[in-house]
């Protein structure tokens, strides 16, 4: 109750200013076990949510948001097929975000973006080549495949960034929101496809089709690969950047005063999301320009920063133990492999099971088969076959 009662009611208000009334009356959240592998599950009056949600700090409950506005987005207005996906989840995504910069400011609107963009440059590398078809907006499923094979963040994210993309395009958010509202109106009640909406939209602005035009829609709907990125505010995520890169500058430069130059306030007012903005950034600086966290030098900075921000190895935020996780086995700093294979039998989430598997396959594979074998079964069907697939057991 804690973690939820400050902020749902304000979530919900301000998703019928940018939409209109809340349909089904009622809106409850069920904690579901540890199994649940999303990080909710829209249904019309309630939103079941993943126990990671539950952090203590209140930082991770956009996520109810998200599952918010999936009242308007998937429950009221639904994609047609799974090759059209990216209409229920770019559009909900849309949303969140709206509702998040209503609330907390326009800068954080354009720093969840930054979050969402990076979630997705991450994901369509991870594909490789022989899942690469599986990064276009709309999904070719002719072949039979089964859509939990599609399932990614590119529908999320990809689907977020084009509607934004559309917005600026038109002019912002105030020559965009009339829409939003005849969209939601138009097809309350009905599936539709990508298509529609494209009718849709140029039927809306029938006198700024020039505009429209300028959009490269072939790019955005159907090339596999990032899609052009749009313009974000950068303000809050720059403050992250700047720390992270005064790291990897004194490692190269000046290793002897890595204990001098960072200190516990550093980090003091960083939200959940900018630690893992940060944390994210350190591991990106991985074989760029030779630089690498691996030698002794990059594992003694870890180690002091594990000292120095001590709140990242006590974290019950899972989105900051996850991407902690993550630099630690950038660095092959062994002694963490079995905390992370210990971690990964009390969490079922995909976004978070998924990618640690991974990471923990490279580095350590008898551990992480032996973590997996040891852990299989609770975990919901749908992760089990996806970390089998990724471990390359099927």
């Amino acid at each position: 109750q804690y973690e939820f009662e400050h902020d749902t009611e304000n979530f919900i208000k301000t998703a019928e200013s940018i939409g209109f009334p809340y349909e089904w009356k009622d809106y409850d959240v069920l904690i579901l076990p540890s199994s649940m592998p999303f990080g909710g599950m829209e249904h019309p009056n309630c939103t079941f949510a993943t126990p990671t949600l539950i952090s203590g700090d209140r930082e991770n409950i956009d996520v109810i948001a998200h599952e918010l506005a999936h009242s308007w987005s998937g429950n009221l207005v639904t994609n047609c097929s799974f090759e059209h996906f990216w209409l229920n989840e770019g559009w909900t995504v849309y949303l969140e975000r709206r509702i998040q910069g209503a609330i907390h400011g326009e800068d954080f609107r354009h720093f969840s973006a930054i979050i969402g963009w990076n979630d997705l440059t991450n994901s369509i590398i991870s594909m490789g080549n022989s899942a690469k078809r599986f990064s276009t907006l709309i999904q070719d499923l002719k072949d039979r495949t089964d859509p939990d094979d599609s399932f990614s963040t590119v529908p999320y994210e990809k689907g977020f960034s084009l509607l934004f993309h559309i917005e600026q395009t038109l002019g912002g958010k105030e020559a965009f929101d009339p829409f939003i509202k005849h969209y939601f109106n138009e097809y309350k009640y009905k599936s539709l496809d990508s298509y529609q909406f494209l009718d849709s939209l140029y039927s809306f602005y029938s006198d700024k089709s020039d505009l429209l035009d300028t959009i490269d829609w072939q790019t955005w709907l159907y090339e596999p690969g990032l899609p052009p990125k749009p313009s974000f505010n950068t303000k809050l995520v720059d403050e992250c950047y700047t720390l992270a890169a005064k790291w990897v500058d004194i490692i190269e430069t000046a290793p002897e005063k890595l204990s001098s130059k960072f200190k516990s306030t550093d980090i003091a007012k960083f939200s959940a999301n900018q630690s893992g903005v940060f944390l994210d950034k350190l591991c990106s600086y991985e074989g760029q320009n030779g630089f690498t966290w691996k030698n002794e030098n990059g594992k003694k900075a870890i180690d002091l920063m594990a000292n120095i921000y001590s709140k990242y190895s006590v974290s019950q935020n899972a989105e900051v133990i996850f991407r902690w996780f993550r630099l630690l086995l950038t660095a092959n700093i062994t002694s963490s492999y079995q905390d992370l294979a210990d971690w990964l039998g009390t969490v079922g989430r995909m976004k978070f099971v998924r990618p640690s598997y991974t990471m923990l396959n490279k580095v350590d594979r008898p551990l992480a088969l032996a973590t997996f074998e040891k852990y299989e079964m609770i975990y919901h069907p749908i992760c089990r076959s996806m970390v089998k697939k990724d471990l390359g057991l099927n």
